[in-house]
């Protein structure tokens, strides 16, 4: 393609690739960080696409996409840091994440007690019953992960999305839908110091584990793991979005329109037929 064909979908694919390897960047040359990001690098494309294509069905236009969506991560998150909990005491791997500070679930519970009224929880359950079969496979994975590895995979992605990715960018677009009172689950990752938190989660990133020489065997593995599982949990992550299969609100008056267009055009002709007639 040359730059006068160039589509801007093609441009903000590009420059959403751009950034996606300047972040990689920052992480230490064969560190656990890099490896990461690289192995998600063609799941977190079809990420970006998805999510367009959710954007443009309404994510930030119809309230009942959105909290659909965060409904399913929220079913995801809430048990990968009730997963981390427990293992902390036993799992150096989950006491260095929970280092961070972070703590999402209780953050998204607030928001979706304001985006369904009533029962929330129930509200949860409904969306996970109705969802596809990849998006319940992978909520099953989290809940049967036993090791900080294989949690660390999934918080790579689940976290680092809010963390790393574009969580603080949405919050104006959430808060004009949805009001200020449903944008809780960005609290930690907005206002100053988000320089700081990202660095501190890559640095971090970088001490769970090491495939240097001299690092021992199984250290080498529990890298390789880490690897393993954020590849697989970004294609979940993607799951999580292709579940979500909704008009948005505005589809209907489209469609009326173009009833009502179709219609007026078909009395016309039948009524030019009838005077030539």
């Amino acid at each position: 393609k040359n730059d006068d064909s160039m589509t801007a979908s093609d441009n903000d694919e590009q420059q959403q690739a751009l950034v996606f390897d300047k972040t990689t960047e920052k992480g230490a040359d064969n560190g656990l960080f890099r490896a990461c990001m690289v192995s998600i690098r063609s799941a977190h494309i079809s990420a970006n696409r998805l999510r367009t294509a959710l954007v443009i069905s309404g994510l930030f236009t119809d309230k009942t996409i959105y909290r659909e969506v965060i409904a399913l991560f929220y079913a995801a998150t809430n048990t990968l840091e009730q997963k981390i909990r427990h293992l902390q005491d036993t799992d150096e791997i989950c006491r260095k994440l929970l280092s961070l500070g972070y703590s999402f679930g209780p953050q998204y519970e607030q928001d979706l007690a304001v985006l369904y009224p009533g029962d929330w929880k129930q509200a949860v359950a409904a969306v996970i019953e109705n969802s596809t079969d990849g998006a319940k496979a992978y909520l099953h994975q989290i809940e049967t992960m036993t090791t900080g590895s294989e949690l660390a995979g999934a918080a790579f992605c689940l976290w680092g999305a809010l963390i790393i990715g574009g969580g603080a960018a949405a919050m104006p677009r959430v808060k004009a839908l949805c009001g200020e009172e449903a944008c809780h689950l960005f609290t930690s990752v907005t206002g100053p110091g988000r320089g700081r938190r990202k660095a501190d989660f890559i640095q971090l990133w970088d001490t769970l584990a090491s495939k240097e020489d001299g690092s021992s065997a199984s250290e080498k593995q529990l890298f390789e793991k880490i690897v393993a599982v954020a590849e697989d949990c970004m294609r979940g992550n993607n799951e999580l979005i292709t579940s979500v299969k909704r008009n948005p609100w505005w589809l209907k008056f489209v469609v009326s329109t173009a009833v009502g267009v179709t219609a007026v055009g078909v009395f016309y002709l039948k009524q030019r037929g009838k005077r030539q007639a």
